[in-house]
């Protein structure tokens, strides 16, 4: 099976969920990450993944040589605007790859090729949801027509050379217009990735894969879940997906992320956290279950009366 090279610089210290990244990605071999980071991690390290020291200066050392930008980058989510250009920006690093990816860390793989199509190596940008680009895992052809897609827009050293998040990876902020349907060609002058890649594809000069909605990326109250079998994960409807991404629960405080000495061949995440088939909520009351319900109730009642004293607040000093 052919192999992909997925680039992804982490700088600053790994979220206490890494260690599930890490495990998840031990059950998919062909994806080979190079890390890039000046991160301290002593736990498991797979064969395929690959830690290569670095720090943010180096980052913009690489975009200078191989761009001629002085990137400026003042916090690390600022990276997600120059995923786009991995491809050129390490290019020394995935020359022996037929194909190369960017992504996140924030992330439980499931099989991801396996829940790919057969054909998904005849596509030169293959995207895992189908409103825009898939910043948190997407797949592109190592040629140089596509690793340079990025500099076809006219935004892109404007981008680079600021300070301000964009969201060039995926869509310049218009989930929302785009979940409408909405065309992105008449909302986005800043000429995202999404808009390059699309409108290259309009013209036939690239082949896209947009097709449909491959992940998981919310879970939703009541009895929403998705679980993890034996490297393998599952929607409540037992649809299965390639990842999970934590990008709307590792925000909240109601999500635990217990700490396993062993991660377990299966587990459960819920909209209040990840647990074993033994605690999981809708099989059987147990006494961290209860604690867990009683700890979420304390903390929505919290945010309730913060909204309401930063309410009471704004109308003082609007009187005044």
């Amino acid at each position: 099976m052919t192999n992909i090279a997925l680039i992804i610089p982490y700088y600053g210290s790994f979220p206490n969920y890494f260690s599930l990244y890490v495990n998840s990605l031990a059950k998919n071999p062909n994806i080979h990450v190079y890390m890039f980071t000046d991160c301290f991690y002593d736990g498991f390290i797979p064969d395929n993944l690959h830690m290569v020291e670095s720090d943010i200066e180096h980052f913009k050392s690489l975009v200078k040589s191989k761009l001629d930008v002085d990137a400026k980058i003042n916090r690390g989510y600022k990276l997600c605007d120059f995923k786009p250009a991995y491809g050129v920006i390490f290019e020394d690093y995935i020359a022996d790859y037929d194909y190369w990816a960017m992504g996140d860390i924030d992330i439980i793989y499931g099989n991801v090729l396996g829940n790919l199509p057969k054909d998904w190596e005849d596509y030169d940008v293959f995207s895992m949801v189908p409103e825009w680009i898939s910043g948190s895992f997407c797949i592109f052809k190592n040629t140089k027509k596509v690793n340079y897609l990025f500099s076809l827009s006219r935004s892109w050293k404007d981008v680079f050379v600021s300070e301000k998040n964009f969201a060039f990876d995926e869509c310049n902020y218009l989930y929302g217009e785009l979940r409408q349907g909405k065309n992105i060609f008449d909302v986005d002058d800043l000429e995202s990735f999404t808009f390059i890649v699309k409108r290259e594809a309009e013209k036939g000069l690239i082949k896209i894969w947009f097709d449909e909605n491959l992940i998981k990326e919310k879970i939703f109250r009541n009895a929403d879940y998705v679980r993890m079998n034996n490297g393998s994960l599952y929607k409540v409807d037992g649809q299965e997906v390639a990842y999970y991404h934590l990008v709307s629960e590792k925000i909240t405080d109601r999500f635990v992320i217990p700490k396993w000495g062993v991660i377990p061949d299966e587990y459960f995440i819920t909209h209040h956290g990840l647990f074993l088939p033994e605690e999981f909520w809708y099989k059987k009351i147990s006494f961290f279950r209860i604690f867990i319900f009683f700890r979420s109730l304390f903390l929505d009642i919290k945010q309730l009366f913060k909204r309401v004293f930063n309410k009471c607040k704004y109308c003082c000093i609007k009187k005044i």
